[in-house]
């Protein structure tokens, strides 16, 4: 997983990952069928640690502005963990798409589709709830704190000081509510 995140990932052979990891091609192979498999299983790891907690938060009882600011610090914290690489492996992979097996591209294409129900739903329960101002449909406003999201994610994935991609997302967020 901290290969394909902190690396390029057209670049990245199944030789090198199978030398760095001490396993053989064939174990490889017998594990997740192709690098495809073994990309997926990747993608969905990352899930399990890094984006079911971004879904617990929007999913939270806490105010819309509370849960914009936390996930702002989340977004631009400079790892989502302590040894993480910088950036988020998911958005570098939609963004690698055309290095994508069709098994992780399906898998994306599933995450995508959830973040943006995710982040929808909230937004959904913020205006009923009158915290959310902006007069933008519930479905254009999942589209754009995504962009925005995926945008400081690449940005930081580029060495840009994270207090920098910090103020530019409050910037961006600001008229949300």
């Amino acid at each position: 997983m901290e290969a394909y995140w902190k690396e390029d990932i057209g670049k990245l052979s199944l030789n090198e990952i199978c030398r760095r990891s001490g396993i053989s091609k064939p174990g490889l192979y017998r594990e997740f069928s192709n690098e495809d498999g073994l990309m997926k299983a990747v993608l969905i790891r990352y899930q399990e640690q890094v984006l079911n907690p971004v879904q617990q938060m929007l999913n939270s009882e806490a105010s819309f502005r509370k849960t914009l600011d936390s996930l702002v610090s989340f977004a631009t914290s400079a790892s989502c963990h302590h040894e993480s690489p910088i950036g988020c492996l998911f958005i570098k992979m939609r963004e690698s798409r055309m290095y994508l097996g069709e098994a992780t591209r399906s898998q994306v294409d599933f995450l995508e589709e959830q973040g943006l129900a995710a982040f929808r739903k909230w937004v959904e329960r913020s205006k009923a709830k009158g915290e959310f101002s902006a007069n933008m449909s519930p479905e254009f406003a999942a589209i754009y704190i995504d962009a925005q999201i995926s945008c400081a994610s690449s940005r930081l994935a580029r060495g840009e000081e994270p207090k920098i991609v910090k103020n530019i997302l409050s910037v961006a967020f600001s008229m949300l509510g």
